[in-house]
């Protein structure tokens, strides 16, 4: 298989002759040889590999080889849609047409994407509408319906509301399976066998450990997996192996079922029902209201209407009320069975009944702090309308439960990212992933950035943690030089909205021609065509711009990192994993924050140079890094690079 990689990726061979501007990077080689040997010996390898490495080449290639010669599968995970989009638009679709080899692959996502055809052409649909807007959309996606190949909603040219794509939309307790009368035509079925006849299967982290949770429901048995963008797998792990119940989604429930205001819902459906039934549905489902109203006051009580999140650290902090209203309306509306004439009518009932349960089980999950190792909080977010108040509950650490369900299971698997070592080292990774037997590659940048590259480290601003105020004007003050400099062509990463938008708001008032567009006023992925589109840009972002953002070429020439982002530590995860590591005898700041927010500082950083030409500045404006012992360690993570702390050297280094 070596030979095979080696004579693909080498100056000479097929990937040479088939793709334009074609360079042999000798750290892909370095990298597809390593994961070949993973797969050859089946051992868990952890690669680092710089950007302009070509990672998604240098492990397909030795994945499409392996599959399929023996006919087995790999899931290659990803973590934003923007890689796999390019994984199953670009790279993919190159390989299977260069490589000489037949191979399959699908790209694999949640059912709630699908179009389901006999939901949207039930003959009860239109009751569940009451809005001109509603019927529209309605009247569009079934004219898309007919015309679609997919039934994907991303497919569709306008974005549905909620409220109606979650009433065509495939779900799982709904799905008739064989005894549908659409079967032949269902789109998830036509994409679950594209699924079982492929040997590349692609999808994102959420849906992947949403399989695990479920006991691999969701996707195919698989024989190995790729994390790429794996730096993000703890988070989205805690997310998927814990639980959130919220107000809005058990009203939604409730008038589901039934809704006296629009005379809307399950019972409608159900036309001669005799009063008695009628009457007993009713009474539990205003009974469960009651209690919902008695819960969430009592909530409000203790936790306030502001936005906030909150540890629920005392068992039993609210009393109740739900659990027995809960389970009488599930068993009245299992009375609805009488009155079932098809197989559709007994589904849908079953899959309301579940529903109540599973509320009612979660709700005493987290009330309970049925498990010791969780960490039980509330998130509180106002609305104009109404306060939602979600509660949660997640594991505190994952590495146990990982090595337990995945890495002890499933051989090779394979985490790549450009950021996932400290201080030249996988140690943090592995423990907090429960990594216990792999290889390692720490693989560098083919880019020269000692070229390339411009380290703007201004003097004299005061450390955040002692004279925040201070810091946020002389932020404020840096970024505007840097602007007044370049006009544009700038990302200002931030750690959180409250600074990005006072620093916005000031800015705004004295940049009158610059282009400032800031995170959540429109989509991301308007924000970054708008940016594209105009030279004069600054883009203004937080978490969500930090990684997984490609803008190469001049659009972007300058990413100024406002503060170290370091975890919040009153988020009630993060202070969780503080403790058990403090209960440990050991530095949570040492061993948990500084490594964490080392790694997401190497993914802001990476925004900048996206290829071999790009040239551009990086402003690190938190004093920390030369003020603070560990400064050190972020600057050692980043290649190596010119350094300055004259604002005007920015204009000579890019020859404005």
């Amino acid at each position: 298989m070596q030979k095979k990689i080696i004579n693909a990726l080498d100056n000479d061979g097929i990937i040479s002759q088939r793709l334009q501007g074609y360079e042999l990077r000798p750290q892909q080689l370095q990298m597809s040889e390593a994961i070949s040997e993973a797969i050859k010996l089946d051992k868990h390898l952890i690669v680092e590999a710089g950007t302009g490495v070509g990672k998604s080449l240098a492990y397909l290639i030795p994945f499409i080889v392996h599959t399929a010669k023996n006919n087995k599968k790999v899931v290659i995970s990803t973590y934003t849609k923007t890689l796999q989009n390019q994984l199953c638009s670009k790279d993919l679709p190159f390989l299977k047409k260069s490589l000489g080899i037949k191979f399959n692959y699908a790209l694999c996502l949640g059912s709630e994407n699908y179009l389901c055809l006999r939901r949207l052409n039930s003959k009860n649909i239109y009751d569940l509408f009451n809005s001109d807007a509603q019927f529209n959309e309605m009247a569009k996606i079934l004219d898309w319906s007919s015309k679609t190949k997919s039934g994907i909603k991303s497919d569709l040219n306008f974005i549905p509301k909620s409220g109606v794509w979650n009433n065509v939309c495939r779900e799982p307790d709904l799905c008739l399976g064989k005894k549908c009368s659409f079967k032949d035509d269902c789109f998830y079925k036509r994409a679950k066998n594209m699924e079982r006849k492929s040997h590349i299967l692609v999808t994102n982290h959420s849906l992947f450990f949403t399989n695990l949770a479920s006991g691999g429901q969701v996707l195919p048995n698989f024989h190995a997996v790729v994390f790429d963008e794996a730096q993000t797998l703890e988070k989205i792990a805690t997310s998927y192996l814990g639980i959130e119940l919220s107000n809005t989604k058990i009203k939604y429930l409730f008038d589901s079922i039934y809704n006296p205001r629009t005379n809307k819902g399950l019972l409608v459906k159900f036309k001669n029902l005799n009063r008695r039934t009628i009457k007993n549905i009713k009474e539990c489902l205003i009974e469960s209201e009651q209690a919902f109203l008695n819960f969430f006051q009592e909530i409000s009580q203790i936790f306030g209407a502001e936005n906030d999140s909150k540890r629920i650290r005392a068992k039993g902090i609210v009393f109740n009320y739900l659990e027995k209203p809960l389970k009488r309306l599930a068993d009245s509306l299992s009375e609805l069975l009488d009155y079932v004439k098809d197989e559709e009518d007994d589904i849908l009932i079953k899959s309301y009944s579940k529903k109540c349960i599973d509320i009612s089980k979660a709700m005493s999950f987290i009330l309970n702090h049925t498990k010791d190792d969780y960490v039980y909080w509330i998130e509180i977010l106002r609305r104009k309308r109404a306060v939602k108040y979600s509660l949660f509950s997640a594991p505190i650490e994952i590495a146990e439960e990982l090595d337990k369900q995945l890495f002890s299971k499933i051989k090779p698997i394979i985490l790549t990212s450009a950021t996932l070592s400290t201080n030249n080292d996988f140690g943090f990774i592995r423990k907090r992933l429960g990594v216990k037997d792999c290889n390692e590659l720490l693989l560098g940048s083919p880019f020269n950035y000692e070229k390339n590259v411009l380290l703007y480290l201004p003097k004299k601003i005061d450390d955040p943690n002692h004279k925040f105020e201070i810091f946020q004007k002389q932020v404020l003050e840096h970024s505007k030089n840097i602007i007044d400099i370049m006009k544009g062509r700038i990302f200002i990463l931030f750690t959180s909205y409250k600074m990005l938008n006072v620093v916005f708001n000031d800015l705004i008032l004295s940049c009158k021609d610059i282009n400032l567009l800031r995170q959540g006023d429109k989509p991301r992925h308007e924000l970054l065509a708008n940016f594209k589109k105009n030279r004069n840009s600054v883009l203004f972002g937080t978490t969500t711009f930090w990684q997984g953002i490609d803008v190469p070429g001049k659009a972007l020439e300058c990413v100024i990192i406002t503060k170290f982002p370091f975890s919040v530590p009153d988020d009630p995860v993060t202070e969780a994993k503080m403790e058990l590591i403090e209960s440990r005898n050991e530095n949570p700041f040492i061993e948990y924050q500084v490594p964490q927010a080392i790694m997401m500082f190497k993914q802001g950083c990476g925004r900048l140079i996206r290829s071999k030409s790009d040239r551009g500045i990086v402003g690190i404006l938190d004093p920390r890094i030369k003020t603070r012992y560990y400064g050190r360690s972020f600057i050692n993570a980043l290649p190596k690079c010119r350094h300055t702390s004259d604002v005007n050297e920015i204009k000579d280094f890019l020859e404005i």
